[in-house]
């Protein structure tokens, strides 16, 4: 079998299984403009108020303050108008040296985390802001209590702040805060929301404590709300918006383009959070699991929705119950997830396909290793300090490894090559009986012993690796806003390997390059062939004009090795 239509096959096979199937391209229509912030009533009536749950639904396991059965059903009133407008918003504001945090006495909740090591945009100042204060409210997190006919959110619930110091920074190793703000319900219920930050981690404890000062005990169903900015996928097939969820130890994943409204996954849920491809904001309950997460398909206002049923909490006359979480708020980085534990590190995956996802992060591991430095024999090896050196040296390597699959493929098609005026005289013997031709065409192999897939399977071994460093480099945050190389004169400028390069110089010589790599690799005498190959790298250049940047330089990189390669196959056979 020809190099060229082995060649054409796998590269068909990439481009419309992989860019279908593996990388999810997809454009759904942009959604309308975005509406005014919408009042509660809005939202009770998008959502109704979460019924209580049977015991034959959710039978999750007896937690200190809780009980397995929860409040009988009922039809839930209108959320209730509480102590909000009478009392003054107080914001406070803690600053470390990884993120800036604002939270309002106003639900008692965080309205904007900023992460600091993050841009919005290559160029532009702004930070990435997990919270968006100005759009529909994705601040939190806000608890849903819900009792007999009665449900209420603590959003608007006006909350104090017994301290004078709203602006806060942590500073010096292992420095931490809490942030205490207190409330008390007309119906006597009191609610304390503490929110404990520490100056090097991106994880922010969270825990309540509801104290009864009723005269009878009253029995609770809680509900977590928690939503995220998704103005839809706009055109990019690397976006990767959904909700992610560990359940009974395995991880759900929801793509929110994809959510109908009526998934409602229930177990142990040891975390649900929303993200995307970078950046990830979680509920944790680590040994105190939830019961369930509600889905709900995304709000043309522009945002994703998740409600996680804590489960029903008993609330016995006068004492108090505490209730301890986390929540996490920050890039989908392997040290930062680890970091945090609960298994948050399987948030951050490359492919739903096991055998791709641990390959990539393999690869991703080999990156850091020579982006960060290492010691040898107690010498320190610096390190790079830059992706796309990394990458290049990453390619050269995969190249190594493979040469003897190479070689052997390039020694095929040799051979393939030469028993072409053979194969000819063959089709000319025979002419239009088919069945004749293959016939003895077989039997020439055979006495040659030359093996028509002696040149494919080489090459379709190395696929798996090419897949799985095309989902690494697509979806590893190290490479966003990375720098790589900048020559404005020359119009060679990549300043951002997870974008496309501006200019279009990478891409055009990688598909140079494909001209010349056919110009030296032997072929077959097929004109309709040879017609179709002259077409690929037309093909491919335009298919990697708005690739990540780093994707093409590994192209451009192993095509150049390949085509060193192959002069060198093509002197020894002479």
């Amino acid at each position: 079998m020809d190099r060229n239509l082995i060649l054409a096959i796998i590269l068909s096979v990439v481009i419309i299984v992989g860019f279908q199937y593996f990388f999810q391209a997809f454009s759904p229509p942009p959604p309308p403009p975005r509406k005014p912030l919408e009042t509660q009533e809005t939202v009770k009536e998008r959502h109704p108020a979460p019924e209580a749950v049977k015991p034959a639904e959710v039978k999750p396991p007896v937690k200190p303050g809780m009980q397995e059965r929860a409040p009988a059903p009922t039809t839930a009133r209108p959320v209730e108008e509480t102590t909000a407008a009478e009392t003054p918003e107080i914001q406070i504001k803690v600053d470390s040296p990884i993120y800036e945090a604002i939270l309002s006495s106003k639900g008692g909740r965080i309205i904007s985390f900023k992460l600091k090591d993050y841009t919005v945009s290559l160029t532009g100042p702004e930070l990435v802001d997990l919270f968006d204060p100005n759009g529909p409210d994705t601040a939190g997190p806000s608890i849903v209590f819900t009792r007999r006919d009665e449900t209420f959110n603590d959003m608007t619930v006006g909350y104090s702040y017994e301290s004078n110091d709203t602006a806060i920074r942590l500073a010096g190793k292992g420095a931490k805060k809490s942030i205490t703000f207190r409330a008390t319900r007309p119906d006597g219920l009191s609610i304390t929301k503490t929110f404990t930050f520490r100056v090097d981690s991106y994880e922010v404890g969270f825990g309540f404590t509801l104290v009864n000062n009723s005269n009878e005990d009253r029995n609770y169903l809680v509900t977590f709300p928690w939503r995220k900015i998704y103005k839809g996928e706009g055109g990019d097939r690397f976006s990767w918006n959904s909700a992610e969820i560990l359940v009974n130890g395995m991880l759900k994943d929801y793509y929110f383009k994809d959510i109908k409204g009526d998934e409602e996954p229930s177990g142990q849920i040891k975390w649900a959070g929303l993200g995307d491809v970078y950046f990830f904001k979680a509920l944790v309950f680590g040994k105190n699991p939830a019961n369930s997460v509600r889905l709900f398909k995304p709000s043309p206002e522009g945002f994703a929705e998740i409600w996680i049923r804590y489960g029903a909490l008993d609330l016995p006359q006068g004492q108090p119950v505490e209730t301890n979480l986390m929540v996490y708020l920050g890039p989908k980085e392997h040290s930062a997830l680890s970091a945090a534990g609960h298994d948050l590190s399987m948030a951050l995956f490359y492919s739903n396909y096991h055998i791709l996802d641990v390959m990539a992060e393999y690869l991703l591991k080999f990156l850091r290793f020579c982006n960060r430095g290492f010691e040898l024999f107690g010498i320190r090896i610096p390190g790079t300090h830059n992706y796309g050196i990394d990458i290049i040296i990453l390619t050269l390597i995969i190249k190594i490894l493979f040469i003897p699959l190479t070689h052997k493929s390039m020694k095929s098609m040799k051979r393939m090559q030469d028993l072409q005026p053979q194969i000819a005289k063959l089709r000319e013997k025979f002419k239009d009986d088919k069945v004749a031709i293959n016939k003895a065409t077989m039997e020439l192999f055979r006495e040659q012993k030359v093996n028509p897939l002696g040149s494919c399977w080489p090459m379709f071994l190395q696929l798996p690796v090419f897949i799985a460093l095309y989902q690494a480099l697509s979806y590893a945050i190290e490479l966003r806003h990375a720098p790589f190389v900048c020559i404005p004169r020359i119009f060679f400028c990549i300043n951002d390997l997870s974008g496309p390069d501006p200019y279009y110089v990478t891409p055009i010589l990688m598909g140079a390059t494909m001209v010349i790599q056919q110009w030296m690799t032997p072929s077959g005498g097929d004109p309709m062939q040879k017609k179709m190959m002259m077409v690929m790298p037309v093909v491919l250049t335009y298919v990697f004009l708005n690739m990540p940047s780093g994707l093409v330089l590994y192209w451009l990189i192993s095509n150049v090795l390949s085509i060193g390669q192959q002069a060198i196959t093509n002197r020894m056979a002479k």
